[in-house]
């Protein structure tokens, strides 16, 4: 095993244990979604699926 991999490795269990407090912080303490702001979230997401479902559906014809 190549030592930059342990190197990579330590620093990326060390960014989770440092974000992990964080991101549980703001999951508690953060604002909550209203039904509007999902409906606001879900029509770009059905768009973009919509569009890269078109340009499979082009690339296979």
């Amino acid at each position: 095993m190549d030592w930059t991999k342990l190197i990579w490795a330590a620093a990326l269990i060390m960014m989770a244990v440092v974000l992990f407090p964080a991101a549980r912080h703001w999951l508690k303490h953060g604002p909550r979604g209203t039904s509007d702001d999902w409906k606001a979230a879900i029509i770009p997401l059905v768009l973009v699926i919509g569009f890269v479902f078109l340009l499979i559906t082009m690339v296979r014809g």
